[in-house]
């Protein structure tokens, strides 16, 4: 296939997926009551979801993956840190450095964010013929498996740090 088949492919890709999450999320407005009542915004909820992912991270870590500056991402964190939704300690790798990591309180809320998604999401998907829905999930899962594997070295330094912090 050539360069402009492919990114025509990944262009219908992305816009079938936008259009499929648009039609069926936010049908409930569970999400938005479950962060609302936790007095959280999205921005917050995406930084604890990163730094859920990656076990811990440094400050600098977590501006450089972000479009915001290093001070307003400090000011995030230290709001966050004061709900008690992340904390912050000494990196046991380098000492000069603090590391962030998601409270136990930032991960339940994160599972209870992500079951409140999926059953909205096949509250969306009820409508959709049950062959096409077994079909889509297998293909969608293959998917999310292939990105997952593109980020395996990622999860496993992830892992390896966020051992070494709890010790």
């Amino acid at each position: 296939m050539s360069h402009n088949g492919r990114e025509a492919d990944r262009k219908r890709a992305g816009d079938a997926l936008r259009r499929l999450v648009d039609l069926v999320s936010h049908r409930s407005g569970t999400i938005f009551s479950l962060m609302n009542n936790a007095a959280v915004t999205l921005p917050q909820v995406l930084l604890m979801s990163q730094v859920d992912r990656l076990g811990s991270a440094s400050l600098s870590d977590l501006a450089r993956g972000s479009n915001a500056t290093v001070a307003a991402m400090s000011q995030m964190i230290e709001r966050l840190v004061q709900q008690q939704w992340l904390y912050r300690a000494e990196d046991p790798l380098d000492r000069r450095r603090k590391a962030i990591a998601a409270t136990p309180r930032a991960r339940a809320f994160l599972r209870k964010l992500e079951a409140a998604r999926s059953a909205e999401y096949e509250l969306g998907l009820a409508c959709v013929n049950p062959e096409l829905r077994a079909r889509m999930a297998r293909l969608l899962a293959r998917a999310a498996a292939e990105i997952e594997h593109g980020r395996g070295s990622d999860r496993r330094r992830a892992a390896e740090a966020t051992e070494e912090f709890a010790r």
